[in-house]
């Protein structure tokens, strides 16, 4: 690592460190946001975008059995100034199963790259969540002259800190006849009290081809962050839930990670609260903006 990007990253977690510490988000006001289909390199991919100034872009991807969907909110908080684009991968939400029936990392990295052409998205921040962290970083190993920074909602943790027997009984699970079950009473165990949030989660989750839940369980299962972590040079910030900050969570793995860690919040910190996330990401890209002049 140069020293360039030793100084880089620490003017930004300082920036972060202060600037988390103030109030409120600006701006309530209702966005256009408008529906692309956009052709995938495996099927059809649904793109959502709000376009809202030349700042620098925003390229929303939700987490495994999500939806783009769930990215509204926090979409609209941060669109100010800047596009806002979110999609739903493949095998999910809106999108076309995978023709290849690949939902590993690399392939829905594939998807990240399809949709930022699509919209035109030169150089943007990745914001991810949960498991779509993990192909928000395959795509960033692969294309760091475009990713000016990526900030991670509540990632998967390394997965290798569960014994294999375990991780394999999760998969084969996910891929048998009541892998919907299973998701369902997994996704119900970690969505929080909020019943609302939890009864949008558990309908986004039982719209994803039975493909794609067990694929994307299989990636995840056999997923080693550290080769992306090391490929990935730019800065990257982790807004975490009190569940996740443990010693398997992602930003233990590289110091340069900066992390902070929201309270009270379930998995889907963008639907409990999406004014905390928002903030996050208006924190870290506006941190960008100004290493960058």
């Amino acid at each position: 690592m140069t020293m360039k990007t030793v100084s880089r990253r620490a003017f930004l977690l300082a920036s972060l460190s202060s600037a988390m510490l103030l109030p409120g988000i600006a701006s309530s006001q209702t966005r256009e946001m408008t529906m692309k289909t956009i052709a995938g390199p495996q099927g059809q991919l649904a793109g959502y975008d709000i376009k809202s100034g030349d700042g620098l872009p925003i390229l929303f991807a939700h987490g495994d059995c999500s939806r783009a969907t769930q990215w509204n909110r926090v979409m609209q908080l941060t669109a100010g100034g800047r596009e806002a684009v979110a999609f739903d991968f493949r095998g999910h939400g809106a999108s076309a199963p995978a023709a290849d029936a690949d939902y590993g990392y690399d392939g829905r990295a594939d998807d990240i790259g399809a949709v930022a052409d699509a919209f035109g998205l030169k150089r943007f921040v990745l914001v991810a969540h949960s498991g779509g962290s993990g192909a928000a970083l395959a795509y960033a190993a692969g294309h760091a002259d475009r990713v000016a920074g990526i900030l991670l909602v509540d990632p998967a943790t390394d997965p290798r800190a569960l014994p294999k027997e375990i991780r394999d009984g999760f998969v084969r699970d996910l891929a048998g006849p009541n892998g919907g079950g299973v998701l369902s009473a997994y996704y119900t165990s970690i969505a929080g009290p909020n019943e609302d949030v939890r009864k949008q989660v558990l309908a986004d989750a039982a719209v994803v081809d039975p493909a794609a839940r067990a694929g994307v369980g299989k990636a995840l299962a056999e997923w080693n962050p550290e080769p992306t972590l090391d490929a990935y040079r730019g800065p990257i910030f982790v807004l975490a839930t009190e569940a996740n900050d443990n010693a398997a969570a992602l930003f233990r793995l590289r110091s340069g990670i900066g992390h902070r860690t929201v309270a009270g919040s379930g998995h889907w910190v963008m639907l409990d609260n999406p004014e905390a996330v928002a903030e996050a990401v208006n924190t870290f890209v506006s941190t960008i903006e100004a290493g960058q002049k």
